[in-house]
């Protein structure tokens, strides 16, 4: 994979640990959305191991009534989270990690469902000055149109990209756009989830990124 020229980077659950505040609110959808039968634990479980098409067929099939309200909710819920941005905390080892990359040489991006605000207060507060670019935009359902117009843009081959994210629909995405993803044990989604719907790769460490980068 020497060929890669830029590591596009997930922002949640990838290089940002908002995973506590992410499950307090998938927890308080969970009570709107009336599902009593589960506990907090089996909701949470729910959560990180089925994409959101299994869950609104399974356990949380109600939301399909109140969809637009549930994404509504996801919007006002990155709206709090600005609020929070100084105190959400690094993945073990990313910080350096990702200053790392940038000395050898490989141009970094951001692309994720976050507010674009969010984002770079994040970075700003932590002088994380090491990204070429970054998009943020509030849509659940959308990142394979922004990687194949992040490609278009920078004229970049699929095969000089990877992605690096924690979520199935990171995999569907790069799937459809026909890019390698590694996908992150820390994040969202469990490894087993990740490799059921596909992902290329498995990282357990950030380090484990370079060395498939190097392969």
């Amino acid at each position: 994979m020497k060929k890669i020229k830029v590591v596009i980077f997930d922002f949640d659950g990838t290089v940002a640990d908002t995973l506590p505040f992410s499950f307090k609110k998938f927890l308080e959808i969970a009570k709107l959305l009336n599902i009593d039968n589960l506990s907090d634990k089996q909701i949470i479980n729910e959560i990180r191991s089925k994409s959101y098409q299994e869950l609104l067929r399974g356990s949380f099939k109600h939301a399909w009534l109140k969809l637009p309200f549930i994404v509504n909710v996801i919007k006002n819920m990155q709206v709090e989270l600005e609020k929070e941005m100084e105190n959400i905390k690094f993945f073990p080892g990313i910080k350096k990690f990702l200053f790392d990359l940038k000395k050898e040489g490989y141009k970094l991006a951001i692309i994720s469902s976050n507010r674009k605000e969010n984002i770079d207060k994040f970075i700003k507060f932590n002088k994380l000055n090491v990204f070429d670019f970054v998009h943020g935009k509030t849509d659940l359902f959308g990142k394979a149109g922004y990687l194949e117009k992040f490609l278009k843009d920078f004229n970049l081959k699929k095969t000089e990209v990877i992605y690096i994210g924690d979520e199935i629909r990171d995999v569907e995405a790069c799937h459809k756009v026909g890019i390698k993803m590694i996908g992150v044990s820390w994040g969202l989604h469990t490894v087993e989830a990740l490799k059921k719907n596909g992902v290329d790769y498995i990282a357990n460490k950030p380090m484990d990124i370079m060395k498939i980068i190097l392969k």
